[in-house]
């Protein structure tokens, strides 16, 4: 009766770990305790480590925290930066199974839940007789099982506007289940809520980078404005409103858009990349005054510095550049190749930009997702509340994407190759570790 026989075995019950619990308590309890059909009311015990042993249960621990853990697994077999999902048999009782979920690190923890309930269960336990039915994997005793998982990137982000989610909770939690362990959220005006986002993406291992405009919107697309009197103003506004309104905040650190997203090269005669990275430094320079070791991100539009990257190679090494629009997909919003031409020379683009820094400080935008409606879109008219829409309102804007949804799934099905063969051709040339 399994209803009755898995319980969950845990050394620490707060942050990260307190997340991976409650994941584990939710998603397999959906699994074990209800007899289908009958009203019982059983629950999936969560205890301290050294209670008494059940016939199965999952442990839940970083590895230095449970001795318990340590009598199955060694420390080197966890890789630094990742976990271990480790099925074993019951020493006490055969036909019992523990399940070891563990890893150096609070996140990484989270990460062996996800990988249990989201890798194992669907894709390795029909392997071994439950014929892809979730339902009826605890029916059995699981198969024996090990497997160790480091991921290639130390940074995986999502960039999005603010108020395009509905559910911040959601979005979060569907976030760390993906392995997502950073999101930049550009709002022109900075959800009232932003504290409440703020801590319960730091409970799930996700790091919060706020964007905001440095000129971007103000003389983004009007070329006439850009000089040095004006640049010379914005890095005013810039500076004070960093100081007044991002500083006390307490994020992971600043994300930014200059006014490089354009075709253009030049104006007045002068360099876009000699304007934005002489005006990129001297901000970077005041804001580190007021918050010493501030994470500055630079979304960087590669189309008006295309032929001027020895101009961009004087940004500051500590302010980290995330390139956009560099060429075919999967940099372009749909997620299609043009030509196969055209694919060789972004991956040498590609080359070119890591190699400016040495792979150090450097992201890549990739695109081919769901793109905003330009010809509807609304800028925020004012602070607001991030992420806390009714189910009328997120219901009718899932129900207006699923079209287009279909049409992109059946693109990265096609096409989702040529962004495992840049990750590869970035990992062969060794050009350094990739946001």
């Amino acid at each position: 009766m399994k209803q009755t026989e898995w319980k969950i075995i845990y050394t620490r019950y707060e942050g990260v770990a307190k997340s991976a619990i409650n994941l584990l308590s939710k998603e397999a309890g959906g699994l074990i305790i209800r007899e289908e059909g009958e009203y019982s009311l059983h629950v999936l015990p969560c205890e301290k480590e050294g209670a008494e042993l059940s016939k199965n249960a999952f442990f839940v621990s970083r590895y230095e925290e449970s001795t318990a853990i340590q009598g199955f697994v060694s420390k080197d077999e966890i890789p630094k930066d990742g976990y271990i999902v480790r099925i074993v048999k019951n020493p006490e009782d055969e036909d019992g199974r523990l399940v070891i979920l563990t890893s150096h690190t609070d996140t990484g923890l989270f990460y062996a839940v996800a990988s249990f309930l989201d890798e194992y269960i669907p894709t390795e336990a029909p392997k071994h007789g439950w014929n892809k039915m979730p339902d009826k994997v605890f029916d059995s005793p699981l198969a024996e099982f090990s497997r160790a998982y480091e991921p290639d990137n130390k940074t995986r982000s999502i960039f999005t506007w603010g108020h395009s989610i509905n559910d911040f909770r959601l979005y979060l939690d569907n976030m760390a289940r993906l392995r997502f362990n950073e999101i930049v959220i550009w709002n022109d005006y900075i959800p009232i809520n932003i504290r409440d986002i703020i801590d319960y993406a730091h409970a799930l291992g996700i790091r919060i980078i706020l964007g905001y405009s440095w000129g971007w919107r103000e003389i983004g697309s009007k070329a006439k404005e850009i000089s040095e009197d004006n640049i010379a103003r914005l890095s005013e506004l810039v500076i004070r409103e960093y100081r007044e309104e991002y500083a006390p905040i307490g994020c992971d650190g600043i994300y930014f858009q200059s006014f490089t997203e354009r075709n253009e090269e030049r104006v007045g005669g002068k360099l876009i990349a000699t304007l934005v990275t002489d005006m990129v430094n001297s901000i970077a320079k005041e804001l580190w005054k007021i918050t010493p070791g501030l994470r500055l991100i630079f979304g960087l539009h590669a189309t008006s510095v295309r032929q001027s990257l020895s101009e961009i190679a004087k940004l500051d090494t500590g302010v980290e550049i995330l390139w956009e629009d560099a060429g075919e997909f999967p940099y372009h919003y749909h997620s299609y190749v043009h030509s196969e031409e055209e694919y060789e020379k972004t991956l040498e683009f590609t080359k070119k930009l890591l190699e400016l820094r040495g792979g150090v400080g450097v992201g890549l935008v990739f695109k081919g997702v769901m793109m905003l409606d330009w010809r509807k879109f609304v800028y925020q008219r004012g602070p607001y509340v991030m992420g806390e829409s009714s189910e009328r309102i997120s219901a009718h804007d899932r129900r207006i994407r699923a079209a287009a949804w279909r049409e992109y799934t059946a693109n990265w099905t096609v096409n989702g190759d040529r962004v495992l063969k840049m990750m590869k051709f970035i990992k062969e040339n060794k050009l350094g570790e990739v946001n």
